[in-house]
């Protein structure tokens, strides 16, 4: 017969155990378009309040997409951190779009925020992978931190 103790130290060992440890980290979603400039930013933070860092004006000209527009119930990941995706999936978050075709703004170590710009003509494959990182399994979220743990970043 297993004790009280003994049964939590297993339930620790679970997939859900194992991420529990990481669960301050969190990344949101910010994704906003503009026809008049050809472009489309994509926003990531730590929180939510961090979007008030960016000067309001910068990007007056743009309006935010909806998650109904996007195809998901959230504009979230839990239990990731935005550095453990971009060291994972690159600043273009695994996004083929030319070096020339992309600004990244990156101060995620200061303030929390990363910012990728780029044109609409990426807007398909974007969305795409932003709801593929979105719907992430707890198993590939897992797989992810593992790795960055394993090179000595998170």
């Amino acid at each position: 017969m297993k004790t009280k103790k003994e049964t939590r130290g297993m339930e620790d060992e679970s997939l859900f155990g194992l991420l529990s440890s990481h669960k301050a980290n969190n990344i949101y979603f910010r994704i906003l378009t503009s026809e008049k400039e050809d472009s489309i930013v994509v926003q990531i933070a730590d929180n939510p309040k961090k979007w008030s860092l960016i000067p309001k004006n910068k990007y007056q000209n743009h309006c935010q997409l909806k998650r109904l527009h996007i195809g998901t119930s959230k504009l979230s990941v839990k239990y990731l951190a935005p550095e453990h995706l971009i060291k994972q999936l690159g600043p273009t978050l695994n996004t083929k779009i030319p070096s020339e075709k992309y600004t990244v703004y990156n101060t995620i170590e200061h303030n929390g925020l990363f910012i990728l710009e780029t044109t609409l003509i990426f807007m398909p494959e974007i969305l795409q992978n932003i709801k593929k990182i979105i719907n992430l399994s707890p198993q590939k979220k897992y797989q992810l931190l593992e790795k960055c743990l394993a090179e000595g970043e998170g």
